[in-house]
């Protein structure tokens, strides 16, 4: 598509044609119109090496065709907004027009979104605009600008993208209602999590395995779809679906079993990654787990702060309380403590756990070791003795794949077998072991357990500066977040699903940091008056511009990322 460019853009590339690369900064903050679009150089490349020229394209939805029921309640702007971006992904994955230059030259891109549906800066949909984010490479030779390759770039590639994603006329609504539908039938579901007794659903079909450990992507030709054991078996109505059968998982103590390769750690991923919304197709559009849900898992080496861990370990050699414990390098064993107890004083629910990632002399002690290091020798009281007071007592339910210990029979209130990648239900076979074999192991606590505290992190020794820059916050993937020369290990945070949450996470630290001076709330408490004001304001909140690379995360994770600065 070659439309006649805005007058003055002509002018202003025709007039640097030939110059050296940072002329193009002549470009820096101006808008132009292209017919319905309205373009602004948001921040213009200083070499063609650099970080891509950062645009905004903004359109009215009335002018764009899209109806208002497309985008008349929060839930629906998502499912436009999310849907928008990936039409934008996808036009530009199919553009054959090539612009010539050296570096980053004629490369044009946006925020890669996953298989999530989720709040994204790049893409924006609000009252009388839909807003684009988008990355242009500007062409040079070298470090000279070839203005003529930059008129194609902005007559050419450019506005077929942003015609061809961004007008109801290019688009195929009924898919749009499609990513609506998904999105309203999730959200009802997640809903109804907290009307019932469930910790998580799901539905009849759902599809578990995915292409590989390093993708989210489903596997359609050998994945087993998923069928409800008649036991957990219930039915919710949908907004969309309609009647819907599936799995109700209880809430309580839930024990995933099976041999190995089976699908228990599959349907725990599953439920884990429920917490999120997925885009038609995905396999596990209705899957839903408890909003407040967190994985936890053993994380050796891991800072902690201040926590109260005699719950789990009292009487640690050297150590002379374990009611406010600190250490810079954390057991296996204390780290999943410290894990459990903070995932519930940031609010959650439910905890999911997978022996593959748990430490074992925390989870269990059995009869024969009991014997051989009696009680008074052991500080660490495994979370077999204390789930049901997490439970009982601070309200937590759990979710646990167990493939090795059947003292967890004990506790369990429901236990689920996974046969191939369908669930049974086993609680009564469970049972009747436990009555033909009690087992011999002896219950290893002496105190209830304490009431989880909300603490204020202290941060007054984290400094965001970096030689020159007041404010650096960058990443490196979902596995390290940057702040100033403070490198945080975010690695096994397993619900940080794309990169921009764990950048989003340092803009609401930093400002969690400035506030502090005139605030003594607990952070859990001031981290939720961030989050409300990101959902009023927008995720550009607390940076000082829209990036488009921004993603909203939970406040389970940013709260797991404050806790995890050194």
């Amino acid at each position: 598509m070659k439309i006649e460019l805005p007058g003055e853009l002509a002018r202003i590339l025709n007039d640097i044609d030939g110059r050296g690369y940072k002329a193009y900064k002549a470009l820096q903050g101006k808008s132009f119109e292209f017919s319905l679009f309205h373009v602004r150089f948001e921040h213009v490349q200083g070499d063609p090496f650099a970080l891509p020229t950062r645009l905004s394209v903004t359109v009215d939805p009335d002018a764009a065709g899209f109806d208002t029921e497309l985008y008349d309640t929060p839930t629906r702007r998502l499912a436009l907004e999310d849907f928008l971006l990936r039409a934008v992904l996808e036009k530009i994955g199919k553009n054959k027009i090539r612009v010539r230059g050296t570096g980053k030259s004629g490369e044009v891109s946006v925020l890669k979104p996953g298989q999530k549906i989720l709040k994204r800066s790049a893409m924006l949909v609000q009252g009388n605009k839909i807003q684009l984010i988008l990355f242009a490479g500007l062409p040079a030779d070298g470090r000279t600008i070839l203005g003529k390759e930059c008129l194609k770039l902005f007559a050419e590639v450019l506005p077929s993208i942003w015609s061809g994603s961004l007008l109801a006329s290019s688009l195929d609504v009924s898919r749009i209602k499609q990513w609506l539908e998904t999105l309203e039938d999730h959200k009802a579901l997640q809903d109804e999590l907290e009307k019932t007794s469930w910790s998580a659903f799901v539905a009849d079909g759902s599809l578990l395995p995915r292409e590989s450990g390093i993708s989210d992507r489903p596997l359609n030709k050998k994945g087993v779809k998923i069928i409800a054991p008649a036991t957990f078996s219930e039915e919710v109505t949908l907004p969309h679906r309609g009647r819907v059968r599936g799995m109700a998982v209880p809430r309580g103590i839930t024990l995933i079993v099976g041999g190995g390769f089976h699908g228990k750690s599959a349907l725990l991923r599953a439920l884990q990654d429920g917490v999120y919304p997925h885009i038609p197709g995905d396999g596990r559009e209705a899957i839903a787990t408890m909003r407040s849900a967190v994985k936890v898992r053993a994380e050796d080496g891991r800072s902690v702060k201040n926590v109260d861990v005699s719950g789990f370990m009292d009487r640690l050699p050297l150590v002379e309380s374990t009611r406010s414990f600190f250490t810079q390098a954390a057991s296996g064993s204390t780290s999943q403590a410290v894990n459990i107890l903070e995932a519930i004083e940031a609010g959650s629910g439910l905890l999911l756990m997978d022996e593959d990632t748990c430490a074992t002399n925390f989870m269990i002690r059995d009869a024969r070791m009991q014997a051989l290091i009696e009680s008074d020798m052991e500080p660490i009281t495994p979370f077999l003795d204390r789930v049901e007071e997490i439970h009982d007592v601070l309200g937590a339910n759990v979710i646990l794949v167990m493939g090795g210990s059947g003292d967890y029979f004990d506790c369990a209130h429901h236990v689920i077998a996974m046969k191939e990648f369908i669930p049974q239900c086993v609680t009564g076979e469970a049972k009747a072991i436990i009555e033909k074999n009690p087992g011999e192991r002896k219950k290893e606590t002496s105190f209830p357990f304490p009431k989880v505290q909300e603490r204020c992190v202290e941060l007054k020794g984290l400094s965001f500066n970096r030689g020159k820059k007041e404010c650096v916050i960058q990443t490196r993937g979902t596995d390290t977040l940057v702040l100033g020369r403070t490198d945080v290990d975010t690695r096994y945070l397993e619900q940080l699903v794309e990169e921009g949450q764990l950048e989003l996470c340092g803009w609401i630290l930093n400002r969690l940091k400035s506030d502090m001076k005139e605030n003594t709330e607990s952070s859990i408490s001031r981290l939720k008056t961030l989050f409300a004001t990101l959902e009023e304001n927008g995720l550009d909140t607390f940076n000082p511009f829209n990036n488009g690379l921004l993603v909203l995360p939970r406040i389970q994770e940013a709260m797991a990322v404050l806790n995890r600065i050194r």
